[in-house]
């Protein structure tokens, strides 16, 4: 049985070597060292690097595997602390388990309240849309049911707009994981955008696509 503890001793740790990767970037690069398929969909894996990817289904998370000591969470009221100690014998992945769920729910919460994405003059993609204090499309997130808005796109539409506008991917990263051309994304973008101005007018705030020219970075 592999434990924690031998799992940290044989993997390097991160150290100040910048941003996480993301889950893409590793499934695709990485070089994995230890993986655990759980129950349902989830599943956790451990990079040579120190990363460790945490994913159920869709949905996917980054850590260091280094940072998993300590845990804390609430029973009857009161917090419970159980020492890094307690799990460095126990099968390695149990802790990480644990620091994948917690941050899932941690995301899916922050996703829920907030539901907005913020644009700046320097949006990769994009150029400032209407009035730089209350963009366009944030004030429609914030005015219309998302759900709604949703339901008056195609499903490749809506995949696009979600992973562009709520995940903060790229557009070269959508294209990657729909397998489609980068070209075919922008359009997709364009026509969502179009579909949503049509049917949920804004009357104080243009909505002007920055990619609609050559000039928007890609």
């Amino acid at each position: 049985m592999l434990t924690l503890q031998e799992l940290k001793q044989f993997v390097g740790e991160m150290g100040d070597r910048g941003k996480l990767p993301t889950a893409r970037q590793l499934r695709e690069s990485g070089s994995v060292v230890a993986r655990e398929r759980l129950g349902g969909e989830a599943e956790v894996s451990v990079y040579q690097d120190g990363c460790v990817l945490y994913q159920v289904g869709s949905r996917a998370t980054v850590f260091p595997l280094h940072s998993c000591g300590d845990y804390f969470y609430i029973s009857d009221g009161g917090t419970v602390h159980l020492p890094g100690q307690y799990f460095d014998r126990e099968r390695w992945y149990l802790r990480l388990v644990l620091e994948g769920e917690d941050r899932l729910e941690r995301n899916r919460e922050e996703k829920e309240r907030s539901w907005k994405v913020s644009y700046s003059a320097e949006s990769e993609e994009w150029a400032v849309m209407g009035d730089a204090a209350e963009p366009a499309i944030e004030q429609l997130l914030r005015e219309e049911a998302v759900e709604e808005m949703l339901q008056t796109l195609t499903e490749t539409q809506r995949t696009v707009v979600c992973s562009y506008y709520l995940q903060e991917k790229t557009q070269v990263q959508i294209a990657g994981e729909l397998g489609i051309s980068h070209p075919a994304v922008r359009e997709s973008l364009l026509r969502a955008v179009n579909k949503i101005r049509k049917k949920y007018p804004l009357s104080s705030h243009g909505f002007q696509c920055g990619m609609a020219g050559s000039g928007a970075a890609q």
